[in-house]
């Protein structure tokens, strides 16, 4: 069995398996980002109402 050398990598196959793990890793970021809405957004509005003094009595 011959010793695989770097110079004979299949240097399109490695780009294809590249762009499958960025698209991989694109999908869980946007996945994370879509179920953490419901979360950052109540704390956006109570910081911005917190960060305006905002009170519930005139």
């Amino acid at each position: 069995m011959k010793k695989q050398r770097f110079w004979n990598v299949d240097l399109i196959e490695l780009f294809r398996l590249w762009i499958n793990d960025m698209g991989t890793f694109l999908m869980t970021a946007l996945m994370f980002v879509g179920l953490s809405l419901p979360v950052v957004i109540p704390a956006l509005i109570m910081w911005y109402l917190l960060s305006t003094n905002w009170s519930l009595s005139p």
